[in-house]
């Protein structure tokens, strides 16, 4: 009889752990991460000129079916509020993209083709004119939004510490998160000087899980002399009209990760 009692209280006691083993774990948002984005955040809003090189490797599928991986390397020069200047040498394209406050060209060296539009008076305004009118991605846009929109941080599911790296040399701490349409990490540097060294962007909804990963390298004291962001057409050059998105422009979210279309300006 006590055995039996005791088979039967060992049943009972035992299902509900075997319950919560086989059950999925609810990610956790740990707020030091979201802190973290929102520390980094606020470090890049108070730099008024800086230099960025990125090393920027995006997949994309063949149609066969199989994943590639095509490598750019990204040069961007910022004299906020209202001047910048992106030099993109990739494997699929080069471009020289120009922003000096009024005017945005882009300029394609080898074809020799360049395009403008009057540009708004600041370059998040710029960037969502070139996101929304022209269903064009900034290169590093995102550095400009990290930690800055509410509505990305409040789509955050998880978010986790992954712990200590060093990205080129730099001591960096990795964070990782989780949103419903994609997964992405970035290590930022361990100190007084919260830069962000790398980000990695997995888009969920596609069945490959295409990637976009940017290493970057930082310079905090540049000088520009403002002929650096004015475009000034080489004697052979040829201007064409910008061609206007035909559609709704995907969320910045949603062209991370994967290879968008091949227009002037747009992601290498």
């Amino acid at each position: 009889m006590g055995c039996a009692l005791l088979a039967v209280g060992l049943s009972i006691w035992g299902l509900p752990r075997v319950l919560l083993a086989q059950a999925p774990k609810k990610p956790v948002v740990d707020p030091g991460a979201v802190e973290a984005v929102r520390q980094m955040a606020a470090f890049l809003r108070g730099l008024h000129t800086m230099e960025v090189e990125g090393d920027v490797t995006t997949d994309d599928v063949l149609t066969t079916g199989q994943k590639v991986q095509y490598s750019a390397v990204v040069n961007l020069k910022v004299r906020r509020p209202n001047r910048m200047r992106v030099e993109i040498a990739g494997d699929r394209r080069n471009a020289w993209l120009y922003y000096d406050g009024s005017v945005f060209t882009s300029y394609e060296p080898k074809l020799g083709y360049y395009a403008t539009f009057a540009a708004p008076p600041t370059i998040m305004e710029l960037i969502d004119v070139l996101e929304k009118r022209y269903g064009l991605d900034l290169p590093l846009a995102d550095l400009f939004r990290l930690g800055t929109d509410n509505g990305q941080l409040a789509a955050i599911r998880g978010a986790t510490i992954v712990g200590t790296s060093t990205i080129k040399g730099t001591p960096c701490i990795h964070y990782a998160f989780h949103q419903n349409d994609i997964d992405w990490e970035i290590w930022i540097e361990d100190g007084v000087q919260p830069l962000p060294r790398k980000l990695v962007v997995t888009t969920l909804t596609e069945k490959s899980q295409p990637q976009h990963i940017s290493v970057m390298s930082w310079n905090l004291s540049p000088n520009f002399a403002e002929k650096t962001f004015a475009f000034m057409p080489p004697p052979n050059a040829h201007r064409i009209d910008f061609d206007v998105a035909q559609a709704p422009a995907a969320s910045p979210q949603q062209r991370q990760g994967r290879a968008p279309a091949s227009r002037m300006g747009g992601t290498p």
